[in-house]
Parts: C-alpha cells; sequence; structure tokens
C-alpha cells in the first residue's frame, strides 16, 4: 500500500479510532472506581467518573471533527482535480465514517449527564 493510500485509510477509521478511545476510557475508568467504591471521589470539586467521560468525549470529538473536517475538505475537492474512483470513494466513504462517528461518541458523552455514575 502507498503512503498515500496508507492515510487515506487512516483518515477513514479516524473517528472509529477515536470512538473506541473514547469506550475504553469511559468503560475501564467507571468500572473500576464503581469496583473498588470510589465512585463518589473528587478531584478539583468535580466527581471523577463524570469528568473523564467529559473530557474524554471532549478530546474524542475534538479529533473527529477535525478528521471529518478534513475528509470534507478532500471530498469537495474532487471537483478542482481529477480524481480516480477509489479515491472518490474512499473521500466519501471517510466523510460518512466520521460524520457518524461524531453522533455516537456524543451518544456515549451524555450518558454523563443523565445517569448516576454506577447505574
Amino acid at each position: 500500500m502507498s503512503g498515500r493510500r496508507t492515510g487515506q485509510v487512516l483518515l477513514m477509521v479516524a473517528g472509529l479510532i477515536a470512538w473506541a478511545v473514547q469506550f475504553t476510557i469511559i468503560y475501564a475508568v467507571t468500572s473500576t472506581l464503581c469496583g473498588r467504591g470510589w465512585a463518589d471521589a473528587a478531584f478539583l470539586g468535580f466527581e471523577i467518573v463524570p469528568m473523564t467521560i467529559v473530557s474524554a468525549t471532549l478530546v474524542t470529538f475534538s479529533a473527529t471533527l477535525l478528521a471529518a473536517v478534513w475528509s470534507f475538505r478532500n471530498h469537495r475537492r474532487k471537483g478542482e482535480q481529477p480524481v480516480s474512483g477509489a479515491d472518490s470513494f474512499m473521500n466519501h466513504v471517510a466523510t460518512l465514517i466520521n460524520g457518524l462517528s461524531l453522533v455516537i461518541i456524543l451518544w456515549h458523552g451524555i450518558s454523563a449527564f443523565i445517569l448516576p455514575a454506577c447505574a
């Protein structure tokens, strides 16, 4: 695989990787703190579990938004210069996957505001 194609594939899965990182952080911290009975612990005046969920959501959402904007610009650029069918497809799929990943990341982040820490 060429370097350009590798970059396109990484751009396609960037949102999914960010979502997997968010998912892992949220559930690792929540299960560890709830399992040890530390769910009510606070840091700088904020409960640790909701703070972790919000922090992980903001970081991964920002990274995915950057990837979504980048893939959308690549998709829009196809009108300016000739692009192969494979490149056009990969740009289109990258835009769709990163957009869907934004929704999924927000969906997981909302739990910090709706559910108690160890529900």
